[in-house]
């Protein structure tokens, strides 16, 4: 799997059961009040639906095909700087997609900042969005590749 782009799709892939896993946790440890994948399914589903389990699944799936294509964005970006040691830039990559969602999902109808949310979400929030980024980093970093030929993680 030495090709980036391939790398980049699987580390945004990675990143995102990552991400989901972590805000799955944060929710039923009652810490999370924010439901990211019913919130993602919301447009294209009723309220109910979106925030049952099938939305959650329909959630997941975008999720899914947003942090991939979120991924091919990030790869673009560190080929255009030749980076080549990325686990420093996916740290800035998923404080940017966690400031992003709270800019940007208020407006468009999908929930609230995650910072307006109480500490304990804001913390779950941006640990997933920084787990993301770490991943997908790693995933695109000489790092992996140097893991990956060598029999390591």
């Amino acid at each position: 799997m030495r090709n980036i782009w391939t790398r980049a799709l699987w580390g945004g892939a990675a990143g995102i059961v990552a991400m989901d896993a972590i805000l799955l946790l944060g929710r039923a440890g009652g810490w999370l009040t924010y439901n990211l994948l019913g919130s993602l399914a919301s447009p294209f589903t009723t309220r109910g639906v979106a925030f049952s389990p099938s939305g959650m699944i329909l959630g997941f799936v975008i999720h899914i095909l947003v942090g991939a294509l979120w991924a091919l964005l990030f790869t673009a970006v560190i080929r255009a700087f030749r980076s080549r040691h990325n686990i420093i830039a996916g740290v800035i990559n998923g404080l940017l997609i966690w400031l992003l969602w709270g800019i940007l999902f208020p407006p468009l109808g999908l929930g609230s900042a995650p910072w307006n949310l109480g500490t304990s979400t804001t913390a779950f929030t941006l640990a997933a969005s920084l787990a993301y980024g770490v991943i997908l980093g790693w995933f695109t970093s000489e790092e992996f590749v140097g893991a990956e030929t060598t029999g390591g993680p």
